[in-house]
C-alpha cells in the first residue's frame, strides 16, 4: 500500500513532509495517516542536523479536509472512551510537532484536523488564492475540534476572534486568516515552501499588525476574570438565541475556549478531549453525521451517466421572483443567461431584481463592483424566443399551469435546433406530462410532444433562490440518465445541494410539507391561536413557523400545490375552507406585502414591541383580514404545545413514509436531507424519518392511528410504517 506522507530533505537542511493521500481527491487524517505522521516525526527527531520541518500538501486544491468522518462514525457506536482515546492519540502526535521548529504551508481548503495540525506548527503560511479557506467546522457535526484546535486557536488569536469561527464552523480566507493572526504570512502558491524554509532558517514573517484598541480589548477579555465573564455571558446568550439549547456543542466549545485563555494548557487540552468524546456520542452528533454522509451521497451522478450537453448558455423563461432568482444564481457562477418574458415591464423588474442581488453582494463586501458588472454583462433579457436559439439548457419558471408550460416548451422546440435540456421549475406539476402533447377539447393536438422527451427533466428550486440550498432533480417517465446528470451537474455548479426524486405529485418536499401547513391551517380553523401554532413549531426547532413559511413560499404557490395534491391524492390533501377565504382576499404573502402577516415596505414582518421598558419583546402583526376570516368560522380554543407539535410533525412523518412506500424517493436519509435543506426541518433531529426512529416506529404508529380517528384520515399510517412498527424496525 502506497504511503500518504513523503519525507524529503531540502538543501537548506529543512525537512519537507508532503501529505498526499493515495486514491483520494482530498487529504484526510485517518488513523493510518496519523501513524505515518508519527513515524516521520520519529525520523526527524532522531536527526540532529534537521533545522526544521515544513508540512504541505501534494493535492492541487486542498491542504486537507480534516479527519476521516467514516472513522468517527464507526466510533460513535462505541463507548465514549474510544473517542476520548482517539483524541489523545492525535494530540500526542501534534504535541511532538509543536516542540519542533515547524511551519505549515497551506494552499486550498484546510479544515478540521488539518487546521489543528497547522495550529500545532510554530508558523503558518497560506497561499494568496481564493480557494484557500481555513476553518474548524466540527461544530456542524455536533462536536468540537478534538486535536487541540479548541485550545490553540483562542490562545493564538484571542477569544473574541476564535470563538465565532469555532462555534459556527465558518472558514476564513487566507487574507482574513492573516488579519486575524491565524497565519503569519500570505504568499503566492509557488513560493509557499521556499518562504516557509526562509522563515524556519531565520527570516521574520510579515505578520499583520494589531491596532492598540484591538489589542487592549483582547487583553481585557482573555486575561481578566471580568472580561472572560462578560464574554461568556454575551456568547452564551447568542448561542441560546441561535440554537434554543438544541445543540450542546457550542456551549461546550465556549467552556473549553474560556479555559484555554484563563487556565492551564494541560487542563484545557484534557477538557477538550472529554467534551469531544461526550459530544460525538450524542444523538445530535450521530444525526448530523448521518446528514453529512447523505449530502455527500447526493452529489453522486447516476452510475455511468454523463451530462448530455455541456451547459454554457442557460435560458430562463419567466422573469418573476423565481426566474430572476435562478438567472442571478447562474450568472453568479459564470454562466451566460438569456432571460425571457412576455411583458417588458415584468422583464425590466426581473433585471432590476437581479441587479439588486448583485448590488447587495457588493455592499456586503462579498464581490467588487467591477466583478458584479462583468457578471451582469452576461445577461441578455429578451421578449423573443429566437434569442434562445443557442441555449444548452432552458429552465422554465412561468405560471404554474400545465397548458402554459407545454406552450413555452413547444415554442422552444421550434427555435432551438440542437439537443437541449428542457428543465421545469414546477413545484408540483407532472414532469412526465409536460413532455407530452397538448390537445384541445376535441382531442386535436395543438402543441406537439417534445421532440426529445428524454431531455425533459424537473429542476425545482426553492424561494428565495439565493438563500435556499436545495434543488429537487425530478426524473420523469421518459427522462434519461444523461439529462438527469446534466440538471444535477448544473445545480451543483450553483453550489446547491440536490436530491433526486421520481415524478409524483408535489415531489418530496412539497408532498411532505403540505400536510404540515394544512394541519396548521386546520388547527387555526379549530380556534387555536396562530401565535401558539407558530411558537410550537419554532420550539420544536423549525427556523420559522408554518404561517411565516406560507408567506415566504407565497400563498398563490401554496394554493397551486395544495390543489394539485388534492386532485391527485384525494380528500386527505383537501384544501381547508379558510385557505379559500384567504385566496379570495388576493393575498400573496411576503412578496405582495400582505399575507397571513402584514409586511413593511422593506419586506420585513410588521411588528410592535410590548412589555416592560427593559424587557420589551417583539410581536409580529397578523393580517386582521385573515383573523377576521378565522373568527367568522370558529371559537377560540387552546391546545398544549405537545398536542400542536404532534399534529404538525406526525403529519409529516405519515406522508414521508408514504413517499418511501410509493418510491417517490428510495432512501430515507435522502428524504431527511431534502426536508432539512428544503424546509428547515431541525437538523439535530436528523429529519422527519430519523425523528420517527428516535420515538420508535411502534409509538409513532400508535399515535398516528389515534390521530387518524380524532383529527382526520390524513394521519392514517401506511402499510410500510405499520410493517416497521410490527417488527420494531426503523427507517434507518
Amino acid at each position: 500500500m502506497s504511503k500518504a506522507i513523503k519525507l524529503t530533505m531540502l538543501d537548506s537542511g529543512v525537512a519537507l513532509l508532503t501529505i498526499d493521500l493515495p486514491g483520494s481527491k482530498m487529504n484526510l487524517l485517518s488513523e493510518s495517516v496519523l501513524r505515518e505522521l508519527a513515524e516521520a516525526l520519529d525520523k526527524i527527531e532522531a536527526d540532529s542536523t534537521v533545522k526544521g520541518v515544513i508540512i504541505t500538501s501534494g493535492k492541487e486544491d486542498n491542504f486537507g479536509a480534516g479527519a476521516n468522518v467514516e472513522e468517527i462514525q464507526a466510533l460513535q457506536s462505541q463507548p465514549a472512551v474510544k473517542i476520548y482515546e482517539a483524541s489523545k492519540v492525535g494530540k500526542e502526535i501534534f504535541a511532538r510537532l509543536a516542540k519542533l521548529n515547524s511551519a505549515a504551508a497551506i494552499h486550498g481548503i484546510s479544515l478540521g484536523g488539518f487546521t489543528e495540525l497547522a495550529l500545532a506548527c510554530r508558523y503558518r503560511l497560506a497561499s494568496h488564492d481564493e480557494r484557500t479557506q481555513i476553518g474548524v467546522p466540527e461544530i456542524k457535526l455536533g462536536f468540537i475540534p478534538g486535536w487541540g484546535g479548541t485550545v490553540r486557536l483562542p490562545k493564538l488569536i484571542g477569544l473574541m476572534n476564535a470563538f465565532p469561527l469555532i462555534s459556527t464552523g465558518s472558514t476564513a480566507s487566507s487574507k482574513k486568516a492573516w488579519r486575524l493572526g491565524i497565519v503569519d504570512e500570505v504568499v503566492d502558491r509557488d513560493l509557499l515552501v521556499e518562504r516557509a524554509g526562509e522563515i524556519l532558517t531565520g527570516s521574520s514573517p510579515k505578520r499583520a499588525k494589531v491596532g492598540a484598541k484591538q489589542a487592549a480589548i483582547r487583553w481585557f477579555i482573555d486575561n481578566t476574570r471580568v472580561g472572560r465573564a462578560l464574554f461568556a455571558k454575551m456568547a452564551s446568550g447568542q448561542i441560546y438565541a441561535q440554537t434554543k439549547g438544541k445543540y450542546p456543542a457550542p456551549f461546550d466549545a465556549l467552556k473549553v475556549c474560556l479555559l484555554a485563555v484563563g487556565g492551564s494548557a494541560e487542563a484545557a487540552f484534557e477538557a477538550e478531549s472529554q467534551a469531544f468524546a461526550k459530544l460525538a456520542t450524542t444523538d445530535v452528533s450521530r444525526n448530523l453525521v448521518r446528514i453529512f454522509f447523505a449530502e455527500t451521497e447526493s452529489k453522486k451522478m447516476p452510475a455511468g451517466a454523463k451530462p448530455v450537453v455541456d451547459v454554457k448558455v442557460v435560458g430562463v423563461l419567466g422573469a418573476g421572483v423565481m426566474g430572476a432568482g435562478i438567472a442571478q444564481a447562474a450568472l453568479y457562477k459564470g454562466f451566460r443567461v438569456v432571460l425571457k418574458d412576455i411583458d417588458q415591464a415584468a422583464l425590466d423588474k426581473g433585471v432590476a431584481t437581479i441587479k439588486g442581488l448583485f448590488d447587495s453582494l457588493v455592499e456586503k463586501g462579498k464581490m467588487s463592483r467591477v466583478d458584479a458588472d462583468v457578471l451582469m454583462s452576461n445577461l441578455h433579457p429578451t421578449l423573443n424566443y429566437a434569442d434562445m436559439a443557442d441555449c444548452d439548457m432552458v429552465i422554465e419558471a412561468v405560471a404554474e399551469v400545465m397548458k402554459v408550460k407545454k406552450i413555452v416548451r413547444g415554442e422552444l422546440d421550434k427555435v432551438i435546433q440542437k439537443p437541449y435540456v428542457f428543465a421545469t421549475n414546477t413545484s408540483s406539476l407532472s414532469v412526465s406530462e409536460m413532455a407530452g402533447a397538448l390537445t384541445d377539447g376535441d382531442g386535436k393536438v395543438t402543441i406537439e410532444a417534445s421532440k426529445n422527451p428524454e431531455l425533459v427533466v424537473g429542476i425545482h428550486f426553492f424561494n428565495p433562490v439565493h438563500k435556499m440550498p436545495l434543488v429537487e432533480i425530478v426524473r420523469g417517465s421518459t427522462t434519461s440518465d444523461a439529462a438527469l446528470a446534466c440538471a444535477k451537474a448544473f445545480a451543483l455548479k450553483l453550489g446547491k445541494t440536490t436530491v433526486t426524486t421520481n415524478d409524483a405529485p408535489g415531489f418530496v418536499v412539497n408532498r411532505i410539507l403540505a400536510p404540515y401547513m394544512r394541519e396548521a391551517i386546520v388547527m387555526a380553523e379549530e380556534g387555536v391561536p396562530m401565535a401558539d401554532i407558530e411558537k410550537a413549531a419554532t420550539a420544536f426547532g423549525m427556523r420559522m413557523g408554518p404561517f411565516t413559511l406560507l408567506d415566504e413560499v407565497g400563498l398563490d404557490i401554496a394554493g397551486h400545490v395544495i390543489k394539485t395534491l388534492e386532485n391527485a391524492l384525494g380528500d386527505r390533501m383537501s384544501a381547508p375552507p379558510i385557505l379559500k377565504d384567504i385566496q379570495e382576499l388576493k393575498l400573496l404573502g411576503r412578496k405582495g406585502g400582505r399575507g397571513i402577516y402584514l409586511y413593511t415596505a422593506g419586506g420585513d414582518r410588521a411588528s410592535v414591541k410590548e412589555g416592560r421598558m427593559f424587557a420589551k419583546k417583539k410581536r409580529y402583526l397578523f393580517n386582521p383580514d385573515v383573523q377576521a376570516a378565522l373568527a367568522s368560522r370558529t371559537k377560540p380554543t387552546r391546545k398544549t404545545q405537545d398536542e400542536i407539535q404532534d399534529r404538525l410533525f406526525l403529519a409529516m412523518v405519515a406522508e414521508a413514509a408514504r413517499c418511501l412506500e410509493e418510491n417517490v424517493i428510495d432512501d430515507a436519509a435522502q428524504l431527511d436531507l431534502a426536508m432539512i435543506f428544503g424546509t428547515g426541518f431541525p437538523p439535530f433531529t436528523g429529519g422527519p424519518l430519523r425523528w420517527a426512529d428516535s420515538l420508535g416506529t411502534r409509538m409513532v404508529n400508535q399515535n398516528l392511528t389515534w390521530l387518524a380517528q380524532v383529527a382526520g384520515a390524513n394521519y392514517e399510517p401506511c402499510d410500510l410504517l405499520k410493517g416497521k412498527a410490527e417488527s420494531g424496525a426503523t427507517f434507518g
